[in-house]
């Protein structure tokens, strides 16, 4: 896709619910090489799991809740309601207008799923900010995170899940004449799209009762494939294009974007990406040890923890880029001023 500015459109505020912090060993990680950063700082490893009965939208709901507060909205002035996830609550009907009517938004919003992992961040900005960029729809939410819990009870879980993370993150755009344009680039290879994917719960693949009990030789149908040699070198090709396009496209270079967080990814491309864009450690942010993975959370996430202080004060460009299922590739470059940043939250 050729590279898109929209403009008119302020993000306004930000926010994020988790669960709790749950120490383990880095015995505990079949892969714990992918975080070999966090292991040479001596830093113990953290999971956030929710509780059996929590979902995504719960934690989403409680950050909506104290966003609005802190922008003084009111839910009667949402026109948007958008949840990029792999985690809704049901196959049917579409999490976003759940949310809608917990939060109190009016029933003539516009309501919403994008089925998304790590490139869900930016495809619903994308989205929100379409849409509200004309000046017909003034405000928006995105919600955004991940809570999966069937294949994580399995020990016969991907490695990769093992420093999986649980969130529920909000998002608040605006429309507002003049503002520095949101600018996106995106691309995705559908040849390569068994290097990250859920082979089993579509009309290809069906789900049987019996894939849902955890037997040897059989796969879980909430289980996912991912190569993540594949993805890497993938990411390793991909996104430093992407990233250079978008700042191109603002007229800036790398030493004038004040922070880039990017998607989870292997170490050795993290850096390898950094480096590239010559971009020094304390401005490049990846996955987070302390939150996990999180999928479409873990983007903001990484916002709201490093930069939260910030966000909160302050101008900052951010450039954003992830690599997900598909295999699919994106990058963002946001201008914010002095956004609404409440403090993360642990319920």
């Amino acid at each position: 896709m050729p590279t898109l500015s929209i403009p008119n459109v302020r993000l306004a505020g930000l926010a994020a619910a988790v669960p709790p912090i749950e120490e383990f060993s880095w015995s505990e990680i079949p892969d714990a090489g992918h975080f070999e950063i966090t292991r040479r700082r001596g830093e113990t490893p953290y999971r956030r799991a929710a509780r059996v009965e929590q979902c995504q939208s719960d934690l989403c709901v409680d950050a909506a809740r104290a966003l609005l507060a802190e922008l003084d909205w009111r839910p009667s002035e949402i026109a948007v309601v958008i949840m990029a996830t792999l985690t809704p609550d049901y196959p049917i009907p579409a999490t976003a207008i759940i949310v809608q009517d917990r939060l109190g938004i009016p029933k003539s919003a516009a309501a919403f799923d994008l089925p998304s992992g790590s490139l869900g961040f930016l495809h619903g900005l994308q989205v929100v900010a379409s849409m509200l960029s004309p000046g017909s729809l003034k405000k928006g939410l995105l919600l955004t995170g991940e809570v999966s819990k069937t294949a994580e009870a399995s020990d016969s879980s991907p490695p990769h899940r093992a420093i999986h993370g649980h969130s529920g993150s909000v998002c608040a755009l605006e429309f507002s004449a003049g503002a520095a344009p949101l600018i996106f680039d995106s691309g995705g290879d559908g040849a390569d799209f068994d290097a990250f994917y859920m082979p089993v719960g579509g009309v290809r693949q069906p789900p049987r009762p019996d894939m849902f009990r955890d037997a040897e030789g059989l796969r879980l149908a909430s289980d996912y494939v991912l190569d993540i040699s594949r993805l890497g070198g993938r990411a390793h090709d991909e996104l430093p294009a992407s990233m250079l396009r978008v700042l191109e496209a603002a007229g800036l270079t790398s030493p004038e974007v004040d922070a880039c967080f990017v998607s989870a990814l292997p170490l050795p491309i993290e850096t390898a990406i950094r480096r590239g864009m010559h971009l020094p450690v304390d401005r490049f942010h990846g996955a987070l040890a302390e939150y996990g993975n999180s999928g479409s959370g873990t983007i903001p996430l990484a916002m709201l923890a490093r930069h939260g202080t910030r966000l909160r004060r302050e101008r900052q460009v951010s450039l954003l880029s992830a690599m997900g299922p598909g295999l699919a590739w994106g990058s963002a470059l946001l201008t914010t001023e002095k956004i609404a940043c409440p403090e993360l939250l642990e319920v």
